[in-house]
């Protein structure tokens, strides 16, 4: 049997197969349009936006500084409570992780009493947030986070050892994992620190890392900043409210405050899911270590000690305090002043920079007894019963549900609408053959 040899068209069809095609050819561009004019935002990775209730970042001026910097190639380490990578304002943040509570997690798992566990992946979000459906944009959303799990607040289980050599293993883990900044929103509620500190922070100096810590609230009985912002080279955070203002039940006095910054209704991914607000300068702490990402990626050739000079020098008056700083004595309550995210990115480099590992040197050498002394080392490290406990803010004041149905869903609906469109123009073009 010979072979059918395909039949070739006549004029008049081939005219009409002709048309055919240009309509097909006009759909396929239209839908092309269209197809494109959906992804494209996501392909070209717009500038960032503050998410819902995020007063500060225009305020403050962060969102001017995003065009310049969000952050990359900086990484941030918060030492808390654990971070919830499965958050979806925090999925793809979290670059490395490990436990120290003894407790055989991973550092993305949060840990913690009622009042604590939440507070790892509130921070997380404050310095990192992706800014997804009602949750926050990070101050520096492009940072990687190096999450440090330890024991916060009470209730701490037998298993868990002293939550100060927490910390101590913390730090040097975040600095040998390549952390610029490091974020300590807790504190232990007195001034007072051990000898084994002295060795880590001077270790976190020496690879120059800017280390930022919350000064403590007045609401939670701190009558004084606490360790570790006490620690000479770290900056220490108070807290302002929405108009700027001392917001005393957020902050506490002392010669370690550095900076003050938002303090008041801040929007955070809660640890279980969903969002909620936070107050006190926990969350004060981490927009400072956000900006100061922000400065180390726009200019990585800055040292630490010149990021944290650039803050602290162009830190503004706050309204309604009448103390003032004075040459190298910032005032005890205000420290430098308000935070000036712009200012300090902009400013160049002071004349004079004072050195975080030369000013803890000094103290150490002033105040620690000779390293063989053991009765130092009783006196710097107390017996576990009579340790200060971590202490992590009472800050949630408020929740709000997941936001079910989001921006996925609008662009699911968009692509819905399209394949639509085509096959109501494919059934059209052929029923007019």
């Amino acid at each position: 049997m010979k072979p059918v040899a395909a039949r070739e068209l006549t004029a008049p069809k081939r005219l009409r197969a002709g048309k055919r095609t240009a309509k097909l050819a006009l759909v396929g561009s239209l839908v092309l349009g269209l197809v494109m004019g959906t992804t494209q935002p996501a392909l070209a990775a717009p500038e960032p936006e503050p998410g819902p209730g995020q007063w500060y970042i225009k305020k403050y001026g962060i969102d001017d500084m995003w065009k310049k910097s969000t952050g990359k190639g900086v990484k941030v380490a918060v030492i808390d409570s654990g971070v919830n990578t499965k958050h979806e304002d925090l999925k793809g943040v979290v670059s490395k992780s490990k436990d120290f509570s003894g407790l055989d997690k991973d550092g993305k798992t949060p840990i913690g009493g009622k009042t604590t566990i939440h507070h790892g992946t509130a921070v997380a979000g404050v310095i990192a947030g992706q800014g997804k459906g009602a949750g926050p944009t990070g101050v520096a959303p492009d940072v990687d986070i190096l999450s440090a799990s330890m024991w916060l607040g009470p209730e701490r289980p037998k298993e868990s050892g002293s939550t100060r050599e927490q910390a101590d293993k913390a730090i040097r883990w975040a600095v040998d994992s390549g952390a610029k900044v490091i974020n300590m929103s807790l504190g232990w509620d007195d001034p007072a620190w051990p000898s084994s500190w002295d060795e880590s922070f001077a270790y976190a100096y020496e690879k120059d890392v800017v280390v930022i810590a919350c000064v403590g609230n007045a609401s939670q009985g701190a009558t004084q900043a606490w360790s570790p912002s006490t620690v000479p080279g770290v900056i220490g955070v108070g807290g302002l409210g929405k108009k700027n203002r001392v917001l005393s039940e957020s902050t506490a006095p002392g010669t370690a405050v550095d900076l003050m910054g938002p303090a008041e209704d801040i929007p955070i991914p809660y640890y279980s899911g969903g969002y909620a607000e936070g107050q006190g300068c926990s969350f004060a702490s981490p927009i400072v270590s956000g900006v100061a990402a922000l400065i180390r990626a726009e200019d990585p050739d800055l040292s630490a000690d010149e990021v944290t000079a650039k803050l602290t020098s162009t830190a503004k008056p706050v309204p309604g305090h009448k103390g003032q700083s004075k040459k190298d004595k910032p005032d005890p309550i205000v420290g430098w002043g308000r935070l000036d995210p712009k200012a300090a990115m902009k400013s160049g480099v002071p004349k004079t920079v004072p050195s975080a590992a030369d000013d803890l040197a000094d103290w150490v050498t002033m105040h620690r007894r000779a390293a063989s002394d053991p009765s130092e080392t009783e006196n710097a490290v107390p017996a576990e019963d009579n340790n200060p406990k971590a202490v992590a803010p009472k800050d949630v004041v408020s929740s709000q549900s997941t936001p079910m149905l989001g921006y996925s869903v609008l662009g699911a609906g968009a692509l819905i609408a399209v394949i639509l469109f085509v096959l109501s123009a494919v059934v059209f073009i052929r029923r007019r053959r």
